[in-house]
């Protein structure tokens, strides 16, 4: 049921991207997981293993994973990263989520300049 996890991309830079997982269904549940990568068709690249880390005690289902050094997606070279998850009630695996995720930087939209006497 991979409906119950939401997939949330925090800042990028060239040093680091952030990547959350929320699980979405019943309390009490931890996430446990990796991001692996970066894979693509087009380059050959070491892939790396960023482990999810719960950000609280209180089992509130929220985990982030840091990918140091990330490779971008682009048209030109699409890399990719894997992401595996599992949430966990105690011993017991709920549920599980598998799939893709280019990094992007998200870049803010300016406003257009008008030249003078056109706006």
């Amino acid at each position: 049921m991979a409906e119950t996890f939401e997939i949330l991309l925090g800042d990028v830079t060239d040093m680091a991207a952030c990547v959350r997982a929320r699980y979405r269904g019943a309390g009490g549940v931890v996430v446990r997981g990796w991001v692996r990568g970066p894979y693509c068709e087009r380059s050959r690249t070491l892939p790396a293993k960023f482990p999810f880390r719960a950000q609280s005690p209180e089992n509130d289902g929220l985990a982030e994973a840091i990918v140091t050094d990330p490779c971008l997606w682009s048209e030109q070279m699409p890399h990719l990263y894997r992401i595996e998850l599992e949430a966990l009630q105690g011993d017991q695996v709920v549920d599980r989520y598998c799939g893709d995720l280019g990094l992007r930087r998200l870049a803010p939209r300016l406003p257009i300049d008008f030249a003078p006497g056109t706006g």
